[in-house]
């Protein structure tokens, strides 16, 4: 992350149950998040071993592709916008990773139950679905921001719809989002 400090900003557990035949679309987080800035990651860390078929996949170099729509993973469609301001930051549809694989280096591993996958929240990445009859694939997923990292507005409802009772503009660290290191 490159930062003086770490905030801790949110968690989710996600689940994938055996014979889950949905994929997760390409995205990356930070488009869902008040947060701008880039000092910000996201840690992926499995509670069940996952094998490469089945685990979250990345684009190498891909999180200085720019901002794209947060899309709703039941539809894959793009978030409605409800108003607000986008600042000078220009938001575009997701490439259709899936469809040109070829084109793209992607990264994907084995893990097991406490490997952590730290990524920057503007990496796009995406889960294959989970065939398997018998292994779940449970995940915790956490998100940090650091030392550049202030709340920002964004033209949808965003995940989780919490503040702090900070300000746009403001910096993150505050009783909601605690600063939990700081460099000496």
């Amino acid at each position: 992350m490159d930062s003086q400090t770490a905030i801790f900003y949110h968690e989710h557990v996600l689940t994938k149950d055996p014979g889950t035949y949905k994929t997760t679309p390409w995205h990356h987080d930070q488009s869902y998040y008040p947060v701008d800035g880039d000092k910000v990651c996201s840690i992926w860390m499995p509670v069940d071993p996952v094998p490469m078929e089945t685990c979250v996949q990345f684009v190498r170099g891909s999180q200085g592709w720019g901002w794209f729509y947060p899309r709703k993973f039941a539809t894959t469609l793009n978030y409605s916008l409800t108003g607000g301001d986008t600042g000078s930051k220009t938001f575009r549809d997701v490439p259709d990773i899936d469809g040109d694989r070829d084109k793209y280096d992607i990264l994907t591993w084995d893990v097991q139950p406490g490997d952590c996958i730290v990524f920057h929240m503007k990496t796009p990445h995406g889960a294959p679905a989970n065939p398997s009859l018998s292994l779940r694939r449970r995940v915790v997923s956490t998100r940090w921001v650091g030392d550049d990292a202030v709340l920002a507005e964004r033209p949808w409802e965003v995940s989780p719809p919490i503040t702090g009772d900070l300000k746009y503009g403001d910096k993150m660290a505050c009783d909601t989002f605690p600063l939990i290191w700081k460099r000496d």
